[in-house]
């Protein structure tokens, strides 16, 4: 005798198939995690639930949590590394944004840009004052694309400069810039030359525009594609008010829209905690394993140590500083701080050998970092956040690794102290 289901039990299979279908669904909308580095030392790792216009946050799956813009320093996307710089075409604003673009073109002392997560697609506008750069390939013959960057946008010039891919460079003042040419006028006559013969742009520096605000404001990382992977931005305000996506303002007037898993990492500038890389220490000494004879190597604010992008564990980071051993920096704290915290390591880049041991000094004592402070390109970051209440000197010190000074070339990434 063949069986028959009944109309009900056929519904019922249905309910339950569609029922299925819709956890499927809320799973993949499921609001990504991130971890909140938070003022006292914790880090929490829940949905960002909403981000308010004024910096205040709510995290939390069953237990929301309201944190004031004084209790928390970044957000990092759960499970994500930092990624790297843009390579392909971008600008390089003197605050150091980061801004991938598909088109360009020079109006009067305006440049006009498009970047899909800008002004909805259509035309951002950014003062000339405002970029250091403009990067459009990378010049034949050099092996660091990084350092050539690092240098130009922190170098000081006279006058504007375009790059040719051939390695030839013209000086003089820039007229034009548009998807087809460029033209820059030099010992007063004017030189064309074809917009894909140009590998980069740079503004001369007599008269710039840092675009930074005078109080609290962010900084976002975004992961994309191959082309907006690694865009960096400072915004005015920010919010979130849905779980999923992110909306602000850039200090230079544009809006910025993105779903909220492409937000690698928002960090609170001018709030809870000031970077060492924004302080001018009050002592830097070097001394070279080889004496007099051997090389010397200088403090280097938000890059390595040999002026390249600062990578460690896997990730690039914005803010930090690099040391070689032996090395020490000193630091006026005046007691007005409460914990001093960074990642610490032997940058990625620097080769598979060599090592370097790091120290901690607060008001000359030596502080307890744990385990992990022989530091070798296998050993990894090590973690630092220590109490620094009532300190008046805090002093950084990079020594010797058991190959001597081999490749120590020491990362101090996210180096702050918080108020």
């Amino acid at each position: 005798m063949s069986k028959h289901h009944s109309p009900r039990s056929a519904l019922l299979a249905a309910l339950i198939f569609v029922a299925g279908l819709a956890a499927l669904a809320r799973e993949a909308e499921k609001a990504p995690a991130f971890v909140v580095a938070t003022a006292d030392g914790k880090k929490l790792t829940a949905p960002l639930r909403e981000l308010r216009d004024d910096w205040s946050l709510h995290t939390g799956d069953t237990a929301e949590r309201h944190l004031a813009p004084a209790d928390w320093l970044s957000l990092r996307l759960d499970g994500r590394k930092l990624p790297s710089y843009p390579a392909g075409p971008h600008l390089i604003l003197v605050n150091g944004d980061r801004i991938p673009f598909d088109f360009l073109r020079l109006d009067g002392e305006t440049l006009h840009t498009k970047n899909p997560d800008l002004a909805g697609g259509k035309d951002a506008l950014v003062p000339l004052t405002a970029v250091s750069v403009v990067w459009l390939a990378t010049p034949d013959n050099t092996e660091f694309p990084d350092r050539l960057r690092r240098t130009l946008a922190t170098g000081k010039r006279t006058r504007d400069q375009v790059l040719l891919r051939n390695g030839d460079v013209l000086e003089g003042v820039l007229n034009a810039l548009t998807p087809k040419k460029v033209e820059i006028e030099v010992d007063k006559k004017q030189v064309e030359v074809a917009f894909d013969t140009v590998a980069a742009v740079a503004l001369g520096t007599d008269v710039v525009t840092a675009l930074k605000p005078k109080g609290v404001y962010g900084h976002v990382v975004l992961l994309g594609d191959a082309g907006s992977n690694g865009t960096r931005l400072s915004l005015l305000s920010a919010t979130c008010g849905d779980g999923r996506t992110l909306e602000g303002k850039t200090v230079f007037g544009s809006t910025l829209r993105v779903p909220l898993d492409r937000v690698a990492a928002l960090d609170v500038y001018q709030g809870g905690a000031v970077y060492l890389s924004d302080l001018k220490p009050d002592k830097f000494e070097f001394t070279s394993f080889l004496g007099d004879d051997g090389p010397v190597w200088p403090l280097v604010a938000d890059g390595t140590v040999d002026n390249r992008d600062l990578r460690l564990g896997g990730s690039t980071y914005d803010r930090g500083l690099g040391l070689h051993s032996r090395s020490r920096v000193t630091y006026n704290l005046a007691g007005a701080y409460r914990r001093f915290e960074s990642l610490v390591g032997i940058d990625d880049e620097a080769g598979r050998v060599g090592g370097a041991r790091v120290r901690i000094l607060a008001d000359g004592k030596p502080l307890d970092l744990g385990p992990g402070t022989e530091l070798t390109p296998g050993s990894g970051p090590l973690v630092v956040g220590v109490s620094v209440a009532g300190v008046k000197e805090l002093t950084l010190v990079v020594d010797f690794g058991k190959r001597g000074d081999v490749q120590g070339r020491v990362d101090w990434c996210d180096a702050r102290l918080v108020k």
